[in-house]
């Protein structure tokens, strides 16, 4: 149960699943009709209420026991999966946690609310696919990537002349960082507390969600210079490496209107978050 409660959670975010120990029970042989459909697949697109979502790294693996192996975010997971036609069921414990449709070398699955859609690898279709589902959308890493965020190449572009920075042509800025040390993030959440006391700050808004499986909190105000929001997600421990340590993602962007700051294209990219280290 709680595997089946961790994983029903876990699709609720912008990424995929958390690691834990797999306890996936009476695992079913898949019989000789989908011996063709075994091995792995890439995912080439992920969406979620309309948000394109970063895709880049995320596959699944069907198994000729009955288990599907995901790897939808920095570990992997199992689950069960069973083939009836076209339509495929994903479940655990017997709970149905996945539904979709697996039609030749190509999987669609719909998991709380997230559609996800996948190429078998070695069928000449996964670079392909991979390709056009990106479009007009670009990879950003950061520090050694420990993290990245996919963004609209026709809304931002990378600032050459910054390390984590990025523009739009009306004057939308923001950047990407990360915060290095437990006090560091506690310093920053108590600057966002501090704003929505300060004089000269007008229309605070604060919320907390969840990015990328991590309790996120974040800030929209004005103030003389323009609107801002503020992004942090805290890890809660170090998910840095050898050379990087890091403790949150720090998100940041600044313009003239609420809307040019917080509009679906920047929550999108929040929300592609992908945790490398």
């Amino acid at each position: 149960m709680k595997k089946l409660l961790r994983f029903l959670l876990i699709f609720t975010l912008t990424i995929g699943l958390s690691a834990c120990e797999s306890n996936a029970s009476n695992p079913q042989t898949t019989g000789n009709a989908d011996a063709d459909y075994l091995g792995k697949y890439l995912c080439t697109g992920i969406t979620l209420d309309g948000l394109t979502m970063n895709p880049n790294g995320k596959w699944l693996e069907l198994n000729a026991d009955g288990t599907v192996t995901t790897f939808l975010t920095e570990e992997a997971d199992e689950a069960e999966w069973k083939l009836e036609g076209e339509n495929f069921t994903m479940t655990i414990a017997g709970k149905t946690v996945g539904t979709g449709t697996l039609q030749g070398n190509e999987l669609s699955l719909e998991m709380m609310g997230m559609e996800y859609t996948f190429v078998q690898e070695g069928t000449g279709q996964d670079g392909q696919e991979a390709s056009s589902s990106s479009g007009s959308f670009a990879t950003f890493t950061c520090y050694g990537n420990l993290y990245a965020v996919r963004y609209p190449t026709d809304l931002f572009q990378q600032d050459p002349a910054g390390l984590s920075d990025l523009y739009t042509e009306d004057g939308v800025k923001g950047w990407i960082t990360k915060l290095d040390t437990e006090e560091r993030v506690t310093e920053w959440l108590a600057g966002f507390d501090e704003k929505e006391t300060n004089e000269n700050v007008q229309d605070y808004q604060t919320m907390e969600y969840t990015v990328a499986g991590y309790p996120a909190r974040a800030i929209v105000y004005q103030d003389a210079e323009g609107w801002h929001s503020e992004v942090i997600v805290n890890f809660g421990k170090d998910m840095g490496n050898e050379t990087y340590s890091m403790y949150a993602a720090y998100i940041y962007f600044t313009g003239d209107t609420y809307v040019s700051v917080w509009n679906e294209e920047i929550q999108g990219m929040i929300n592609s978050l992908s945790i490398d280290g």
